[in-house]
């Protein structure tokens, strides 16, 4: 009963992520780093990066139209007298937006410890972000490489257009207050001093406070009670398996040919469940579920594995509503939203499946 109680403490992690992201975002505490990149950065396409994955840093319901509408306001085409949207060249410039936008906010699922794609199987197998990223560094190596290789080589500065007066004047105290111990939790976190739930659990606390957000019906309506619920079974399906894994060993033994990872019948039937699974529901909460419960049964081992193929298919489901967004926001091809993601994803299966069946 204790073991199942600890388990349980992920939760005040994950209430605390959303939270504090919810009163992010309703407070606008990240504007002040908008501000400074749009000023730092010399090269557009950098801006437009760096603005995107500060955008979407924040695990929220709808991040990508939150980046999206960020993006949209620094393309100029649609304020110009001389640049509207049936101009060539300013369509051309917009459509560009919409494959950074999707890949500067598309590698939180694999690494940020604020994401559910991150905490469900951390919390499935009782280990550190720390030792999740020990893990999946390889796939965050090809993640940003591929990234910065798409970007600054497919396209040239001169093909994006900015609009970069839609900030307003810059706010060191907010920037202090606001974003600054963000990053504090993050690095506390990263350093495994102190857990996920004291850590997150208290900066929530400091965000109530700092924005007088003291109504509790607002502050419940950040959290995703579906998410906590969900989280909540895992946790207790994890201690399960754990407790009962001589059990569930000698189960998948006497069906090994369906169930057992070492056998290639049993690699290709769960492998074809969890990315059909994920494919048809484009959910990355419930992506996070199936990956979590997939690997408190068959171990650490398989995590990579199993986070990729599930990756892969939410990104490319017809129910993952990022990509339309961005076609509505920018105008960008369905084509060349595929044609970015397909070559990013097979290079980061072609890892996965050299690192569990191979090294």
């Amino acid at each position: 009963m204790i073991s199942y109680l600890v388990a349980q403490t992920y939760l005040i992690f994950l209430v605390g992520v959303m939270v504090s992201s919810g009163i992010m975002k309703n407070h606008n505490l990240l504007s002040d780093v908008f501000k400074f990149i749009s000023e730092k950065i010399p090269s557009k396409r950098g801006v437009l990066s760096l603005i995107s994955l500060v955008g979407g840093i924040l695990p929220i319901p709808g991040r990508v139209t939150v980046s999206a509408g960020i993006l949209s306001n620094l393309a100029p085409c649609c304020s110009e007298k001389n640049c509207n949207e049936g101009d060539k060249i300013c369509r051309k410039s917009r459509s560009k937006f919409g494959i950074i936008d999707y890949l500067s906010t598309h590698h939180y699922y694999l690494w940020s410890p604020l994401e559910k794609t991150v905490i469900l199987p951390m919390a499935a197998l009782g280990i550190t972000w720390g030792t999740f990223i020990g893990y999946v560094w390889p796939l965050i190596l090809i993640t940003f490489v591929y990234i910065l290789w798409y970007i600054f080589y497919k396209f040239k500065e001169d093909d994006i257009i900015l609009n970069e007066s839609i900030f307003g004047d810059y706010n060191i105290k907010r920037f202090i207050f606001g974003f600054v111990p963000l990053l504090v939790s993050i690095i506390l976190l990263a350093s495994g001093i102190l857990s996920g739930a004291v850590i997150f659990g208290t900066l929530s606390i400091y965000y109530i406070v700092l924005t007088k957000t003291f109504n509790i019906k607002e502050i419940f309506s950040y959290v995703n009670w579906w998410l906590v619920g969900l989280l909540s079974i895992v946790l207790t399906l994890s201690v399960f398996f754990k407790s009962h894994s001589m059990e569930i060993q000698h189960f998948i033994t006497l069906h090994q040919s369906i169930f057992n990872m070492t056998e290639p019948m049993g690699i290709i039937a769960i492998s074809s469940f969890a990315f059909i699974s994920s494919w048809l529901m484009g959910s990355s909460g419930k992506f996070a579920g199936i990956v979590a419960l997939l690997v408190s049964i068959y171990g650490a081992h398989y995590l990579v594995w199993f986070l990729v193929i599930e990756f892969f298919a939410y990104n490319v489901s017809p129910a993952h509503k990022c990509i339309p967004i961005g076609n509505m926001y920018f105008g960008t091809p369905i084509r060349k939203y595929f044609e970015a993601i397909i070559v990013w994803q097979m290079l980061l299966l072609i890892w996965a499946f050299i690192a569990t069946f191979i090294i």
